[in-house]
């Protein structure tokens, strides 16, 4: 998997994905389950703990908890599936402010849509095409929601 963080690869990514069964260790940043979060003490630095959620999973229960993580990992189960995107929205409208990533079931066709939405970065396979991906962010050039990148909609911009 490659990282494309603020549309660019980034290769040196600090954050890993323990079980819940592992132990937490001091001065890494380590992403861990939602079940795993709540049951974290408030004494956790909260620079060092990122939370993957599923889109099965209830974004109240993260939103509950959002003071504790600085990165959230929106797992897309399946292509069709678009709860992520909402969870995205949801958690800027909250005030989170840490980053947010995809990853699963994300493809280029998705960039510009979860950036929108408010994502920062996304988990892509090694097989996508870099030039490629470059372009996906621009190829739509009128949108007419508003989103987390244009607070008016298109009605009201006087385009």
């Amino acid at each position: 998997m490659q990282l494309l963080k603020n549309r660019q690869f980034v290769n040196d990514d600090s954050w890993s994905e323990i079980s819940d069964e592992q132990l937490l260790t001091a001065g890494q940043t380590q992403i861990v389950s939602l079940a795993r979060l709540e049951q974290l003490e408030s004494s956790v630095s909260k620079a060092e703990i990122g939370v993957v959620i599923s889109s099965e999973e209830s974004i109240d229960t993260l939103l509950a908890q959002l003071d504790k993580v600085t990165l959230v990992v929106v797992r897309f189960e399946a292509l069709r599936d678009g709860r992520g995107f909402s969870f995205a929205r949801l958690l800027r409208r909250a005030g989170f402010t840490g980053e947010i990533r995809a990853s699963g079931e994300v493809s280029r066709d998705r960039l510009a849509y979860l950036e929108r939405c408010g994502f920062d970065s996304v988990l892509l396979p090694l097989s996508e095409d870099v030039a490629s991906l470059e372009r996906a962010y621009t190829e739509i050039g009128v949108r007419y929601q508003a989103s987390q990148d244009i607070a008016e909609p298109i009605y009201r911009q006087g385009v």
